[in-house]
Parts: C-alpha cells; sequence; structure tokens
C-alpha cells in the first residue's frame, strides 16, 4: 500500500470514528433539554476544560509559546468553530431538525465550491456524485419534517454550514495550525459566552449529567477527531463523512426515547450511507 492510501484510509478513519463520537449530538440535546446558552455553557466551558488538561499534559510549559506561534490563523479558525456551535444549537432550538438537516445537506457542496476557490482543488468525479447522493439522501430523510421554521433557525442553519465548510477548509489551507488548540479557543469563547448569558446552575439530576457528558467528552473527543481530517482528505469529503451523523443521530434518539424514525428517514440513511461506501472505496482504489 502506498503512503498516500495508507494516509487517505488514516483519513477516513479518524473522521468517521468522530463523526460516530458525535452522532449522539442530538439526542443528548433533547435529553438535557435547555435553553440555548444554558447548553452553550457546558458544551463550550467544560469542552475548554477537557482540552486546556490535554493540551498542558502534551505540551507543558511549552504550551504559550506554541499557541502564540499559531497566530491570527488559529484565532480565525477557533472563531469559526465557536459561531458555528453557537449557530448550530440556536437552530436546533428554533427550527425543526428535518429544516436543519436539509441546510447542512449543502455543506459538502460549499466546502467543495471554497476549496476550489482558495487551493484550486477539485473534487473527484465520484466525490462529487457521492456528495449530490448524500444530498438527495438528506432531503429524503427529512420529508414529512420539513416546515417554514423561523427566520432565526433558517439563518442559524446557513451560518452552521458555511462556518462548518470554511473551517475545514481553513484547516487543510493551514495544516501547520493546531486542530486541538483551535477547538479549545473556539470551546472557551462559547463557554464564556453561555457562563454569562445562560443559567448553567439552573440543571439538576440526569439534565446536568448528560450536559456533563456532553461538554467534557463527547464535543472534544468529536470535533478533535474531525477536525484532523482534513489533514489526508478534502474538506468536501470530510464534509461528505459528516452527513453520517443525519442517518446514525435519529437511530440513537429511536434506542433511547422510542421516536422511531419514518420508512423515508431510512431510506435517506441508507443512500447517504451508500454514497459514503462507494466514494471511500473508490478513492482507496485510485491511490492503492
Amino acid at each position: 500500500m502506498s503512503d498516500a492510501a495508507a494516509d487517505r484510509r488514516k483519513g477516513f478513519l479518524i473522521t468517521f470514528l468522530g463523526v460516530m463520537w458525535l452522532s449522539p449530538d442530538a439526542l443528548l440535546l433533547k435529553l438535557i433539554d435547555a435553553d440555548a446558552l444554558t447548553i452553550l455553557a457546558y458544551r463550550g466551558g467544560l469542552s475548554a476544560l477537557t482540552l486546556l488538561l490535554y493540551l498542558v499534559w502534551r505540551d507543558g510549559r511549552a504550551l504559550p509559546a506554541k499557541l502564540g506561534r499559531g497566530g491570527w490563523r488559529l484565532l480565525a479558525i477557533g472563531a469559526m468553530y465557536a459561531l458555528n456551535t453557537v449557530t448550530f444549537v440556536v437552530a436546533i432550538g428554533n427550527a425543526s431538525v428535518a429544516d436543519v438537516l436539509v441546510i447542512l445537506a449543502a455543506t459538502p457542496l460549499i466546502a467543495a465550491a471554497m476549496a476550489w476557490v482558495v487551493l484550486r482543488e477539485t473534487p473527484q468525479r465520484t466525490t462529487a456524485i457521492a456528495i449530490v447522493l448524500g444530498a438527495v439522501g438528506v432531503c429524503i430523510s427529512a420529508i414529512g419534517g420539513a416546515s417554514a421554521g423561523s427566520l432565526l433557525g433558517i439563518a442559524a442553519s446557513l451560518s452552521t454550514t458555511t462556518m462548518l465548510a470554511a473551517q475545514f477548509t481553513a484547516f487543510r489551507a493551514w495544516p501547520e495550525v493546531d486542530n486541538v488548540a483551535a477547538v479549545f479557543i473556539g470551546s472557551a469563547v462559547v463557554g464564556l459566552l453561555g457562563l454569562m448569558l445562560g443559567a448553567p446552575l439552573s440543571l439538576s439530576g440526569m439534565p446536568l449529567l448528560w450536559a456533563v457528558f456532553l461538554g467534557l467528552l463527547l464535543t472534544p473527543i468529536a470535533f478533535t477527531l474531525v477536525t484532523i481530517g482534513p489533514r489526508y482528505l478534502t474538506s468536501a469529503e470530510v464534509s461528505l463523512m459528516m452527513l453520517l451523523e443525519t442517518t446514525f443521530g435519529p437511530l440513537w434518539v429511536w434506542m433511547a426515547l422510542g421516536e422511531e424514525p419514518s420508512n423515508t428517514a431510512l431510506l435517506g440513511g441508507a443512500v447517504i450511507i451508500g454514497a459514503i461506501v462507494v466514494a471511500s472505496f473508490t478513492s482507496f482504489r485510485r491511490v492503492s
């Protein structure tokens, strides 16, 4: 196996693990059932704590210098992550899940366009076809659930889609930027916002436990893995893999809360998985 093939396999595996670890996100938001700012306090603040402990363990006294070397690029990606996190939580709270999913389906298309403009990176034909099929799968999944939605929810969904694509493109354009440090900075900003404007002390019992798990373990681990992906894959491919959350997220809700997905949701999920499998298999064959 060539080094390029090994790197691509590594990229797909790391991104897949990150997306699968992130997939219970929607379930946890349902279980916590709190306002957006309170959720952001835990999601951002505790994520920042976990990532800071890791960075201190990894870099020790060299950490401040390493953060300083990141410069404005590190701050820019951190800001993208912070905005993406805030707008996603706002979108879920102000629009139906179907509305949000349909808009997020455009992420791979936007990422491919950004990569072409910024990096002159043209997606392979198979990847482009998989992106279109993935978007079709999301739209099939959302049939029956889409609605007019609130203006705020739709705007937040659009912002999430754009920032997520920009973040993956930026990591690919600036591979020297420490992805863990960038997610840490973004998480710290989100946590500070939630602590100042939210009511984190209002949670108790199981909602508090789920919020702590979301912040300490799920979010920092998932996004750290996902942001490693652009080192080995195109931003369009990483965005395509993110559509797996659309498929597996509702399944977690089904198993935990008994909210059975519709036949169209299952069909759409099958289309998404099929598109990603075909794209991955073809990519491996091309570079092996």
